[in-house]
């Protein structure tokens, strides 16, 4: 998820330039939608915490944000190989393409699943678990 948002910037730092994503193999429509759901995550983060959102960079502040809208959609990595999610211990897998797939951390988040001979999670982004605690005590139990 944080990598998108890393393409998105690239896209606002160079003006939203039609031309830039046209080199850049990057469409223009889509990173688009993406302003526009920054300023609504923007909008829900100032929200649940009281105050603006300052800066993208503040990568915690968005896995924390992501982990209040995403929470029921966390797995966490189990000594067999596989990550589980938390509710239904589910068996998952990080999609071959994904950066993280190498790295094996310990909990994420994901977007959405896909399904052939193993289940593999796209859009995932690393989260810690007490966050889970914090952004959804009503789903989650300690």
């Amino acid at each position: 998820m944080l990598t998108l948002l890393n393409v998105y910037k690239f896209f606002e730092e160079n003006r939203k330039s039609k031309s830039i994503c046209k080199e850049n193999s990057l469409n223009f429509h889509v990173l688009s939608q993406a302003n526009n759901i920054l300023n609504k995550l923007k909008s829900l983060y100032c929200k649940r915490y009281g105050n603006a959102l300052k800066s993208t960079n503040n990568d915690i502040s968005i896995r924390k944000c992501l982990t209040s809208g995403l929470f029921f959609n966390a797995a966490y990595y189990h000594h067999s190989g596989v990550y589980k999610t938390f509710r239904d211990n589910f068996d998952l897998n990080i999609h071959p393409s994904s950066v993280l797939v190498s790295e094996r951390p310990k909990y994420v988040l994901f977007h959405e699943v896909l399904g052939s001979s193993q289940n593999f999670m796209k859009d995932i982004c690393v989260i810690e678990s007490d966050w889970l605690l914090e952004e959804a005590p009503h789903y989650y139990v300690k």
